[in-house]
């Protein structure tokens, strides 16, 4: 017998023909091949990862002509990669008919939650500055007693077009926080997170479903997080208000697929988390745009006090690109796969070395998130000086002229104008002359060391006061400090 192998890496089709041999020496071979490709190459001192996805046909069963067995190979080469990167699956005539036959997947599934012919494996988020791992993302497998193997992407449009994704997502939250609890049992206190579909969503009863569940289960809220997709925020009202009774429940919510819909700032405002579109990650060296797409959505997310976990790493490029633009968390093939329960435990400290052995440095990581930390900490102060109702300003004196380093607050901008009107400018360049001369004689008291200059004055019809106080170094002045509030109703 001989097996024709069609084997896809980026993009690229190799045919291996193995001469007189059968289908154990074939899985033997293809197990290989795989097992082989999960190890990074070196080349020229870098470590590559290469994914591939194999489909198998054999002679005379599934073709009696080369071109019949590449064929087939290559069918099931597609199905290989439906079900995941580095795998390899047998040409079958039955999988291919089940494929155009939604019919006959619908009834099989019917049988699918009776039969306990589904399972879920976990994939684990990484924490991309510490390499631990935060939590686990649920995903759905049917193990057909005839079929074998059924990858999400063949069934699960199929139960949503029928009303099956109700009983069958109940399915995946009553599994999902079981495994959870056994888990913690065990000493692992994780988290998981689980897909609703759009049905699921839409469903007046999903929210007492997550309640029924935790409560049956005994699982404390925050172990859960449900993700969306970002499409869902088409019914705006209704997907707020459900993820609003989750979130007062203690559950956690994201979307997923962040960035290929449309959703406004106002939608992501009430939501802790959103992931990025793995689509975005993959394309990271590739495309200079998309690496500005992905920079902007995680700064847009860090600036409304979200989490970002990116999806869909799969090299080491990837992995350092995201630590260097301070993504939160990581998902991906390069990180770990998706995984059985029991293998997840068994490789639990492999997969948290992952990013101390391929990501940045200790030292570096370090110095890029304290340096986050006090842009952050000097923007949050920027924040609460335009915010406060006052205004708040800054000058010093250069080459004998009163320089203006900071102007903000409300009451700037009801006197007229903004910072940049005034930051960087002389009194004389946006007052008149014969008022800004009369401030000058305040601003020279202070810079002389005298503590609490006050006045008051009129602008734009509202009458102020004025406070300046000096700030001195080795007996100095360096700078000084003024404040402005409103006291036009004391008039």
């Amino acid at each position: 017998m001989k097996t024709y192998f069609s084997v896809i890496n980026n993009g690229d089709e190799f045919i291996v023909i193995l001469g007189d041999s059968s289908r154990g020496e074939a899985t033997k071979v293809a197990g290989g091949i795989v097992e082989h490709f999960n190890d990074p190459f070196i080349i020229d001192e870098n470590e590559i990862f290469i994914s591939l996805s194999i489909g198998i046909s054999l002679f005379p069963d599934d073709g009696k002509t080369i071109d019949i067995l590449m064929r087939h190979a290559s069918i099931a080469m597609d199905l290989s990669k439906k079900v995941g990167t580095n795998t390899f699956e047998f040409y079958s005539p039955t999988k291919q008919k089940i494929k155009m036959d939604p019919l006959k997947i619908e009834m099989e599934l019917h049988k699918a939650i009776e039969q306990n012919q589904l399972l879920l494996h976990y994939q684990p988020k990484i924490n991309l500055r510490t390499g631990h791992i935060t939590g686990v993302e649920a995903l759905i497998r049917w193990n057909h007693p005839k079929w074998g193997i059924i990858s999400p992407g063949t069934f699960i449009r199929i139960a949503e077009d029928t009303g099956l994704i109700i009983p069958i997502g109940e399915w995946v939250l009553y599994s999902a926080c079981s495994q959870v609890k056994k888990w913690q049992s065990e000493g692992f206190f994780i988290g998981v997170s689980v897909n609703l579909s759009q049905k699921q969503v839409n469903c007046s009863n999903i929210v007492q479903t997550i309640v029924n569940v935790l409560q049956t289960k005994g699982l404390e809220p925050h172990y859960l997080e449900v993700e969306i997709t970002e499409s869902m925020t088409c019914n705006f009202e209704h997907t707020i208000s459900i993820l609003q009774q989750l979130k007062k429940l203690g559950v956690l919510t994201s979307i997923d697929d962040f960035g290929t819909g449309f959703s406004s700032l106002n939608y992501l405002n009430k939501l802790p988390i959103y992931t990025l579109n793995q689509s975005f990650v993959r394309e990271l060296y590739n495309n200079p745009s998309v690496e500005e797409i992905v920079k902007t959505i995680i700064s847009m997310g860090h600036s409304l006090n979200m989490n970002v976990i990116a999806e869909g790493i799969e090299t080491k490029e990837q992995l350092l690109f995201l630590q260097q633009h301070l993504c939160d968390q990581g998902q991906g093939y390069f990180l770990s796969k998706p995984l059985q329960a029991s293998k997840l435990k068994e490789k639990l400290d492999e997969i948290q070395q992952v990013v101390k052995r391929h990501g940045i440095s200790e030292d570096i990581r370090l110095r890029i998130w304290y340096e986050e930390l006090l842009n952050q900490a000097k923007k949050n102060l920027q924040d609460t000086v335009r915010l406060q109702q006052g205004m708040t300003f800054k000058f010093k004196k250069i080459n004998g002229q009163f320089v203006h380093t900071l102007s903000d607050g409300e009451l700037l901008y009801r006197f007229g104008f903004t910072p940049a009107q005034v930051v960087g400018k002389r009194l004389d360049e946006f007052l008149p002359c014969e008022i800004a001369l009369e401030k000058t004689a305040y601003y020279e008291r202070a810079w002389e060391g005298e503590d609490f200059v006050t006045y008051e004055d009129k602008i734009n019809g509202i009458y102020y006061l004025a406070s300046l106080r000096p700030i001195k170094k080795g007996g100095d002045v360096i700078e000084v400090i003024g404040s402005c509030v409103d006291i036009t109703a004391r008039k």
